[in-house]
């Protein structure tokens, strides 16, 4: 996963509009506008600001006044997190995606699907158990880690859990643990031993 590559392809308008969210910490079209000035418009934050939301570098917090915050990639962007917390929050394609089953077959499709490591901790939390207890034996997890991710140590943690044969909510948070461990590992400023 390139590092310099990734912060070179945006663009320094752009850079400078994130930092100003950063600062502020959320911001309107309005806020960010009055914050920068001229030659900035609202209606031209507003559409530069819906870009940098679908290129993931903002969320949105409420519709209602359109407010904005910056996603982890944006926290990338501007240096208030280390690049190899990309991995944490960098959305994989849909045909590389997690597909949360139950069994084997479409019938058995639940529904859910993970993009992301953070993405795939938030679908952990809330699916069915069943899933988690279908995919650790076989290695479905792990592999995706893996070959999707380019997660080695965390796809050798999840074999770890396989390997202790956990089923139920004891295994859903192990591996809500693991992972907890891993996105806080890749997002911390400080080196783990």
């Amino acid at each position: 996963m390139p590092g310099v590559e990734f912060i070179s392809q945006i663009a320094e308008r752009d850079i400078k509009i994130l930092k100003a969210i950063y600062e502020m910490e959320k911001a309107t079209p309005e806020e960010l506008a009055k914050k920068l000035g001229e030659p900035y418009t609202v209606s031209d934050l507003t559409a530069y600001l819906n870009r940098l939301e679908m290129e993931n570098l903002l969320e949105k917090v409420q519709e209602e006044p359109l407010t904005y915050k910056l996603s982890g990639l944006g926290l990338i962007a501007v240096g208030a997190l280390p690049e190899k917390a990309r991995r944490v929050f960098l959305l994989v394609s849909s045909d590389k995606s997690f597909f949360f089953y139950t069994g084997v077959g479409p019938e058995n499709f639940t529904g859910i699907i993970a993009r992301s490591l953070s993405d795939f901790r938030e679908k952990v939390k809330t699916v069915d158990v069943k899933s988690l207890e279908f995919h650790i034996p076989r290695h479905d997890i792990e592999r995706w880690v893996r070959d999707v991710l380019e997660d080695e140590g965390l796809a050798k943690e999840i074999e770890q859990i396989r390997q202790l044969k956990l089923e139920g909510e004891p295994l859903r948070n192990r591996i809500l643990n693991t992972v907890d461990f891993r996105i806080k590992e890749l997002t911390s400023v400080f080196k783990f031993a």
